[in-house]
Parts: structure tokens; C-alpha cells; sequence
């Protein structure tokens, strides 16, 4: 990764390389924004590199140079959907796609670890995760570590990329990715909606899960505007409700399941699993792919086809 950023910076085929550098703990990966040569070495990738890149990209999208970015899988279908909705220009980004075999869950890392134990560094295998801590290394089976985005990955190696840095790593066997999904539909009316009034009104109307997504890209946002004044600031269930129902069926058809949303909320709403069912039943509507897997396949919802199910015939 170091050396890729440092030709593209040294024969100017960019500007700007947006990669992950080490925080203040080695489990607090955060995005880099390189600009020169000597900077390159700045940059880690490692299975704490939770964080999508592909959204800052609408920040350069005016500048004269191009942009790099690294993408793993799931990013690369972000990317997609910001090329598809003309956020930014292909001919702009140059893509450095990196095959993931899955990052961690920090906080299910931690419960593993003992209470004020550093860790110092993590690497991943085909099965398990391998934290370097100030008391030895832990081994951590990949299914109690990984991020709940990774257990069902559809696409580990990115769907988009003008250079890979490693082998392609094939997608696992498909699963029922939307188990958790039929679970809730299963439920009684009562209980769904009691489970999810008790997370929405916790809701701080923060924004964060919007202001993360890589569909959220309107230059006013309807929750900015005051006149007309569609959801009101107040801080209560039916506003908290009507902002995260609107913003789903805003995204629905668009939402690639980065899972950004859930991980970016400080309060913990399943936000993944609200949008998991609107991805779910678009699919079987429409017969598309998860949006964002094909640069060449449209939204279900931006576009029409005459095979389209229309009940009202």
C-alpha cells in the first residue's frame, strides 16, 4: 500500500491518496489524507481498518488532480453507488482495492481481553484473529471477533479496482444473510413495534448515521430544511421515528450495507437491520443484487423495467 501511494504521488497520477493510519491505540484505525511522497509511510492496513474511505471522495470532487482511495469490499460497492448517482467522476479516483478476510468487532475484541490490557497490533487467517497484547498474543476464532457486516460477506474482494495489493479472496458459501431479518418479521406486531420504539428513543438525532452513508448525498437534506419543516428538532419518539423511517425508504434500493450507519451510532440502534429488510424485500421484488455489486445494474428503484411486479393490474 505504501509503495502503490508513493508511485502515484511520485509521478503526479494523483494528488491525493485517502488510506488508514494508526491512531492514538492500535485499535483506532483513522482515515490519512496523503499528499506528499515522504507521508506514505503513515499508512496501515490491518483488521481494525473498519472505517469506509469511499465518502470522503465527494470532498475532493471539484479539485483539479485525482484522488486515490482504498476500498476493501464492501467500500468498493459504496464507491459504486457515489459513481452511479454522479458524485463523483470515474475518471477522477483511482482505486486501490485490498481482498479482506473480515476486520474486527473492537468491542466484542475487547470482553475477550482483561479489563486495561493494551492491545499493540491484530493480524487475520482463514480462521482467526490474532491480537498482540502487552501480555501475548490472543487467538480469536473469526466468528466471535468479526464485524456482523463480515459474517455473510458477499464480496471480499472489491468489485471495483484499478489495483488489487493482494490475491483475490473468494466470497464464503452463501448463508441466509437476512436471518436476523425473519426473526423480527416473525414477531407480532406488538413486539416489533416495541422493540423498535425502545430503540429509536434513545435516538440523540445526531446525524452521524447520515452523515456516514454513501447514499446520503443530497445538497439539502430534508432534515435540514425548516421551511417546509417535514420532521420537527424535537427530541421524541415520533420525530426519532420519523427520521430513521424516512431515512430508509430515502436510501431504499441505494443502501450497499456497508453497516456504517449502525457502527457510526453512539447509541447503538440496529440501524443495518432496518435497512437489511428494505435491501431484502427490494431483492426479491425486483431479482437485483445488493446494491452497489454491479456498476452496470441500477438502483431498482431509479430505474424501470417492464417485468417490474405491478400489483395494481
Amino acid at each position: 500500500m505504501r509503495e502503490t501511494a508513493r508511485q502515484l504521488l511520485r509521478e503526479r497520477e494523483v494528488g491525493l491518496v485517502i488510506g488508514y493510519a494508526a491512531g492514538s491505540e492500535a485499535y483506532w484505525v483513522t482515515p490519512a489524507f496523503i499528499k506528499e511522497e515522504a507521508q506514505a509511510d503513515r499508512l496501515v492496513w490491518n483488521p481494525f481498518c473498519v472505517n469506509s474511505l469511499a465518502k470522503y471522495l465527494i470532498n475532493y470532487r471539484h479539485e483539479p488532480y485525482k484522488v486515490a482511495v482504498v476500498v476493501k469490499g464492501c467500500d468498493s460497492r459504496a464507491l459504486v453507488r457515489l459513481l452511479q448517482d454522479n458524485q463523483v467522476q470515474r475518471e477522477k479516483v483511482v482505486v486501490i482495492g485490498i481482498p479482506c478476510l473480515g476486520v474486527v468487532d473492537a468491542k466484542a475484541a475487547a470482553l475477550k481481553i482483561a479489563p486495561g490490557t493494551r492491545i499493540l497490533g491484530a493480524s487475520v487467517t482463514d480462521g482467526e484473529f490474532l491480537l498482540q497484547t502487552e501480555s501475548g498474543t490472543l487467538s480469536l476464532p473469526r466468528g466471535e471477533a468479526l464485524c456482523a457486516k463480515c459474517r455473510y460477506c458477499e464480496n471480499p474482494t472489491p468489485v471495483l479496482a484499478d489495483t488489487l495489493l493482494a490475491e483475490e479472496v473468494a466470497a464464503e458459501p452463501a448463508a441466509d444473510i437476512y436471518a436476523e431479518v425473519r426473526e423480527v418479521e416473525s414477531w407480532p406486531r406488538e413486539k416489533r413495534s416495541a422493540f423498535w420504539d425502545g430503540h429509536f428513543q434513545r435516538c440523540l438525532r445526531c446525524y452521524a448515521c447520515r452523515n456516514i452513508c454513501p447514499a446520503c448525498t443530497c445538497r439539502e437534506c430534508v432534515f435540514d430544511q425548516t421551511d417546509p419543516c417535514w420532521v420537527a428538532k424535537a427530541h421524541n419518539l415520533s420525530e426519532n421515528t420519523a427520521f430513521h423511517l424516512i431515512r430508509a425508504m430515502h436510501v431504499a434500493g441505494r443502501c450497499v450495507d456497508c453497516g456504517e450507519c449502525e457502527r457510526a451510532c453512539p447509541v447503538n440502534i440496529p440501524l443495518r437491520l432496518l435497512n437489511q429488510k428494505v435491501i431484502k424485500d427490494i431483492k426479491e421484488l425486483f431479482g437485483v443484487s445488493t446494491p452497489g455489486s454491479r456498476l452496470d445494474e441500477m438502483p431498482a428503484l431509479g430505474m424501470f423495467a417492464t417485468e417490474d411486479p405491478d400489483e395494481f393490474n
